[in-house]
């Protein structure tokens, strides 16, 4: 018994521990009756999943439905023997509103799987009801339209048309709107509705609505205009205009009258009085008469025309461009009048310049003056006839300026043989202005300039200093002066260095050692600064430059020594030009004169102390020394055959040998001992101690 216990607790252990599996087989949708019905038609859809499990294991799973790929439902379940419930999804009274693409997805525990996708149609729309709240009603009051399609489901979108013309189009999340109309007047409209809804595939439109009629009765406030005395007058007659409404509406209250002109309006209540006015020609035009209740409006007009008493005046100055200092006139006439009610005198005129009257009392419509500076400025005039004035346009006027003296001037600088620009301008002066360029009073060339900023620009060449001053120009720009001569022109005037040539001091064959060497560079002529440079000839760079305001200038060689000999020349330039190399100047440095002297010296005195050598050289090599001043004799015995040697007598000479000791050396010669200045004596004798 205990055993049996054991083996089913260790079974049902080892069962418990095994591995759960899921296997996904299929998974379908399906819809029922058909995937295409009439609205109102139960639908059902079903999500079968085909799952294998191992075992006994009973998963936990859910169903999820989607339309148009978002999620619609979420079933769970738990799997029995000997398998799982398919999903279901209802759909009881289907509409347009259920119309699209359905899947579902299974999932079992930590796994699932997507169905295939069903196109789902509900055919037909509800035919919507159209109702008003009345269907008579007065101009400028509303009427409330109801469209409903209560059956239908999802954001429907409302229209309501008056015949052809949609009134408004609204959208509602519920199936009917609601909304307050304003029909026009003196008909029966023909109201209707329909709807359409959104799906995935498109747009579904339902049938239009029933038609219901209102009856739009118009109010009576059309209102009439009257002008008087006629609607045709002449300038300064006075004219009345007046409105109204001709049935018992126009006492009423909440009735108003407006007249206005031109979008302005010019009297707010007509009823109580009319507006006059004493009109000129700009009060001709249409006038409105409009009349407004309870939100209605209506409009009359009629036509004024104003006739010209007398015409706007025209101002004109003639000439109508003048230089300074000439007359001008100016006119003020207006061109016709209306004889039968005035003659032309009876216009009266008057002349401004800055709003400043120039014609105090009688003027007969012309003004002269002479132009200047003072009579710059923008002209109008008035023609007057009892009250009644008008304005002309207004005109500027301006004097042309007389040109100023010219000025003559040159651009950059004036270099002699070369062309230079000479520029003639004036100060002030009305364009276009001729210049002319004279040169010794004789005309050269000439420009005219016709811009602001402009110069005449005149190009020459001169050959001579004073030749700049033989030059001038005029400036002329009206016919009625001469011209106008400028000063003579003045500016320096640059002379280009010429020749330039290189001297040495002292002389090229008197140059030593220790000495300052001058180099002077001069040149011929040329305008300073100058600007000189020293080369050596085995340097292309200079040695030294420098710029003088003289003709030439100096480079010094201090203290020369042999390695400054050589070549050597310069060159010179200004603001004209640069010269070409001047002369080459060669010179050697010579030794010094007390170092000539101190070479002489230690020569002598090495020669002297030569001779006095060789005396003593010559008289140490003499064997003896001569009391009377006989030559000296060395002693030498040669070896014999027992080695012995034998005296004999040799005669010698004294010689200064370089490293002998001044002292005398003793020399034996028989009994008789001799001194010799040669300390040792040559190489087979003996020197005797």
């Amino acid at each position: 018994m205990w055993a049996t216990h054991t083996c089913l607790l260790l079974l049902l252990i080892f069962t418990s521990n095994e591995a759960q599996s899921v296997l996904f087989k299929s998974l379908t949708l399906s819809v029922e009756p058909a995937e295409e019905v009439e609205r109102g038609t139960n639908l059902t859809l079903t999500c079968d999943a085909k799952v294998s499990v191992s075992g006994g294991y009973r998963p936990k799973y859910s169903y999820i439905f989607y339309k148009d790929f978002k999620m619609l439902q979420m079933i769970q379940n738990e799997a029995t023997a000997p398998g799982m419930t398919p999903g279901i999804l209802y759909i009881p009274h289907s509409r347009a509103f259920h119309s699209g693409k359905y899947k579902c997805e299974v999932n079992v525990e930590e796994k699932g799987t997507s169905s295939n996708t069903v196109n789902v149609v509900v055919k037909g729309l509800q035919t919507p009801q159209l109702s008003v709240d009345r269907n008579v009603v007065m101009e400028g009051e509303g009427v409330r339209a109801t469209c409903r399609a209560e059956e239908e489901q999802g954001s429907l979108t409302f229209s309501l048309k008056d015949g052809e013309e949609e009134l408004y189009r609204d959208e509602a999340s519920k199936g009917s709107v609601e909304k307050m109309v304003s029909l026009k007047p003196g008909r029966t409209a023909t109201l209707s509705c329909s709807y359409y809804i959104n799906v995935a595939d498109g747009r579904l439109e339902s049938n239009s609505s029933n038609v219901v009629s209102v009856d739009v009765k118009e109010l009576d406030i059309l209102p009439f205009i009257k002008i008087q005395p006629s609607p045709e007058v002449i300038e300064g007659d006075t004219v009345n205009i007046s409105c109204g409404v001709n049935t018992s509406l126009g006492n009423s209250s909440s009735l108003s009258l407006q007249l206005a002109k031109d979008l302005k309006i010019l009297k707010l209540n007509m009823k109580l009085t009319p507006y006059s006015k004493v009109v000129l020609a700009s009060d001709a035009g249409e006038y409105e008469c409009n009349s407004e209740m309870d939100n209605v409006q209506k409009t009359t007009s009629a036509n004024l025309s104003v006739r010209e008493l007398f015409s706007r005046p025209i101002l004109t100055i003639s000439p109508s461009e003048e230089f300074e200092m000439q007359p001008f006139t100016v006119r003020c006439t207006s061109s016709h009048y209306v004889s039968e009610r005035i003659s032309r005198d009876d216009v009266k005129y008057s002349v401004y310049r800055d709003g400043n009257l120039l014609t105090p009392g009688a003027f007969d419509g012309a003004y002269t003056d002479t132009t200047g500076n003072r009579t710059n400025g923008n002209y109008t005039c008035i023609a007057q006839v009892e009250n009644i004035t008008k304005h002309s346009q207004s005109h500027s006027f301006r004097a042309k300026v007389l040109v100023s003296t010219p000025r003559i001037q040159v651009t950059g600088k004036v270099v002699l043989g070369r062309p230079f620009q000479i520029h003639c301008f004036s100060d002030r002066g009305t364009f276009p202005i001729t210049y002319r360029l004279l040169r010794n009073q004789n005309l050269l060339n000439h420009s005219q300039v016709s811009h602001p900023g402009e110069e005449a620009i005149f190009s020459s060449v001169i050959s001579s200093e004073k030749q700049i001053q033989e030059f001038s120009c005029e400036a002329q720009n009206s016919p009625h002066t001469s011209p106008l001569l400028s000063k003579a022109l003045n500016a320096t005037v640059i002379v280009p260095v010429e020749n330039s040539f290189l001297t040495v001091v002292p002389s090229p064959d008197d140059v030593t050692e220790g000495q300052d060497v001058f180099l002077i560079c001069s040149i011929m002529k040329g305008t300073p600064p100058i600007s000189f440079s020293w080369y050596s000839s085995d340097k292309d760079s200079p040695l030294n430059s420098s710029s003088v305001i003289s003709n030439y200038s100096t480079h010094i060689l201090y203290s020369v020594s042999g390695e400054h000999s050589g070549s050597y020349y310069c060159k010179a330039m200004n603001e004209g030009k640069e010269t070409g190399n001047s002369n080459v100047i060669s010179f050697t440095v010579r030794m010094a004169r007390w170092k000539k002297s101190l070479i002489g010296g230690v020569c002598f005195v090495f020669v002297a102390v030569l001779v006095v050598v060789l005396v003593i050289y010559y008289r140490s090599m003499r064997v003896g020394v001569d009391i009377n001043g006989g030559a000296g004799v060395w002693s030498q015995r040669p070896p014999d055959a027992d080695g012995d040697t034998e005296e004999q007598n040799v005669e010698y000479t004294e010689v200064l040998h370089p490293q002998a000791d001044p002292a005398r050396v003793p020399l034996k010669k028989g009994t008789e001992t001799v001194y010799s200045e040669l300390q040792t004596p040559p190489e087979g004798f003996v020197a005797v101690y």
